[in-house]
């Protein structure tokens, strides 16, 4: 079958499973910097990443191309059209010359860098099939931990408030397993996992794939263990270069996907949340200047 036509990214991920460490460690560079790699030499490429010339080699016709002139042609055709959009960014977030870059400034200037990228490799068919799975799923079990439980839990809420039957995974006292073991295949599990990959999480969407569940990922690259496991990925960029990840990217993916759904779904979402409204005037839930019976 010949590769024409088909992605960089996903070549990559169809031929993830044969390519050696050396490899790997090219494509995670490569898809992390493609605006950098599109202007090394293979020579170049391979002393940043730590690897040999002949290892950039035989990584391009792994991948199917005649070499690695055939590659880097498609990175720079990748780039052509955003290097300007990036040079823009960069310069209206550099610091005023002789003033040093506040802390603040320099992580806003990398959520919008983040930012940037994820839409810039969205693929809207990626996006449009997970919304038709949402909208079609009985069932949906949002699976993240540590960190990335906070995103779970943001997704399920909002989710929960247009209608849908979800639950999020881990919780209570009971095993991740055990948590899991109601889903079908009529369901839709969604797995949320950013560098470092929580092994709890894969172990899970690994069970429930079993299952013969709809299987969602909300990652950071086709090379993140949920990937494989995926009916339908989702990447957004989660580096910040500090000792927390950044979630501005995944959390608007997650602002994205939920007001998609509401949407495409109208007539439900709409009898929700005026269900919603009756309900928090009923019982004061929210803050009402002045008293008025309507807030603690």
């Amino acid at each position: 079958m010949t590769n024409a036509g088909i992605s960089l990214e996903a070549r990559i991920k169809k031929a993830f499973g044969e390519l050696s460490g050396a490899q790997r460690a090219l494509a995670e560079f490569i898809l992390s910097n493609y605006e950098q790699a599109a202007f090394l030499t293979a020579a170049r490429l391979g002393a940043l990443v730590g690897v040999s010339e002949s290892t950039v080699v035989r990584f391009a016709y792994t991948l199917g191309y005649q070499g690695w002139p055939e590659l880097q042609g498609v990175l720079q055709e990748m780039v052509k059209n955003r290097l300007s959009t990036a040079a823009r960014l960069r310069l209206s977030a550099a610091p005023v010359a002789g003033e040093k870059e506040s802390v603040a400034r320099e992580i806003l200037t990398t959520d919008l860098e983040n930012l940037r990228r994820t839409l810039q490799e969205l693929k809207e068919e990626d996006f449009d099939a997970a919304v038709d799975a949402v909208i079609a799923a009985r069932d949906i079990y949002v699976l993240g931990s540590r960190s990335a439980h906070s995103l779970a839990l943001f997704l399920a809420f909002y989710l929960q408030m247009i209608g849908k039957r979800v639950r999020v995974v881990p919780q209570g006292v009971s095993s991740i397993f055990e948590e899991l073991a109601t889903v079908r295949p009529e369901d839709l599990v969604i797995g949320i996992s950013f560098p470092r990959y929580t092994r709890l999480t894969v172990q899970g969407f690994e069970y429930a794939r079993a299952r013969g569940a709809r299987m969602l990922a909300l990652t950071d690259s086709i090379l993140s263990p949920l990937a494989p496991l995926a009916d339908i990925t989702l990447t957004a960029q989660s580096n910040l270069g500090s000792f927390i990840e950044s979630f501005a990217a995944p959390l608007s993916v997650i602002n994205a996907l939920v007001t998609a759904v509401g949407r495409r779904d109208k007539e439900k979402t709409l009898a929700c949340l005026d269900e919603l409204e009756e309900v928090a005037a009923r019982h004061s839930i929210f803050y009402q200047p002045g008293g008025g019976g309507n807030g603690v």
